[in-house]
């Protein structure tokens, strides 16, 4: 418990996930270089660098959340931590949601491609009936 409240383990935990963060910003402009503008990714995108940077955001938001815990025990006050820690506690909250709109982004791919597939077998059935 007392490494928890110590001052280097904080400062290690937030260089940690600091350093997480970045590495995650830059495979995820790699990743999604096409919206960005970018002609080419910077490596090789393949389905094991997604999951590896899948694995990464995954880490960062269980390391803010220990962050907050590390907080709150030190606080040990739930009205003063609300006050002082309301925002990051909200942030955590919604990186799990917005990390749902990338699956959203996929679905709708699929879904598209399954309503291009249903007009085609709508227009495939109108020749065959002429």
């Amino acid at each position: 418990m007392i490494l928890l409240s110590s001052p280097s383990f904080k400062r290690r935990l937030s260089f940690v996930t600091f350093s997480l963060m970045l590495l995650y910003i830059f495979g995820l402009i790699n990743i999604e270089h096409s919206y960005l503008g970018l002609p080419s990714p910077l490596f090789e995108i393949t389905y094991e660098s997604k999951l590896v940077f899948d694995v990464i955001f995954w880490i960062i938001v269980c390391l803010l959340a220990l962050e907050l815990v590390i907080a709150y025990i030190k606080i040990r006050n739930t009205k003063t931590f609300l006050k002082k820690y309301w925002l990051e506690m909200i942030l955590l909250i919604f990186m799990p949601v917005f990390a749902g709109f990338k699956m959203l982004k996929i679905t709708l791919k699929v879904l598209k491609q399954i309503k291009v597939g249903k007009t085609a077998f709508k227009i495939f059935q109108k020749i065959k009936k002429i």
